[in-house]
């Protein structure tokens, strides 16, 4: 089978129904990519990271990031990568309501457990969260 586009609908349904993807930037004229778990939640992408490190200085650097998600199965795949800009924050609602849609996800996130809203301003953790610009996706038979 040559590979086909997927349209959106069958895109966000892939985006929706994993949990690790590969964050993409790109600073210095230098690439990085790094797994990340995530949830997908009104079009846009949730990840959280520590509050240093390689990613941040690249994202400071340079907002602009991708995203992508594969799927493989008995010789079937399915591929989505999205573009967009990053924005991170470190507020309570931020972690909120990323708690929120992680323990609500099958993720079930840090084992379903329920945060305070004083335990999540004191939490040392940048929320990601990137908005979809664009979005392609293809899928096969190897």
């Amino acid at each position: 089978m040559k590979p086909r586009e997927m349209s959106g609908e069958e895109c966000e349904d892939l985006l929706a129904k994993s949990m690790v993807g590969r964050l993409g930037l790109s600073a210095d004229n230098r690439p990085y990519v790094v797994p990340m778990s995530y949830v997908y939640a009104g079009g846009v992408i949730l990840l959280h990271s520590g509050l240093r490190g390689r990613k941040l200085d690249m994202v400071n650097e340079n907002p602009r990031v991708a995203f992508e998600v594969d799927f493989v199965e008995r010789g079937r795949w399915k591929s989505v990568i999205v573009f967009g800009e990053a924005r991170l924050s470190t507020d309570a609602e931020a972690k909120e309501r990323l708690f929120d849609i992680f323990t609500k996800s099958e993720m079930g996130g840090h084992g379903g457990k329920q945060f305070s809203r004083e335990e999540m301003e004191k939490m040392p953790m940048v929320i990601w969260e990137i908005e979809i610009e664009e979005m392609t996706g293809r899928e096969g038979v190897w």
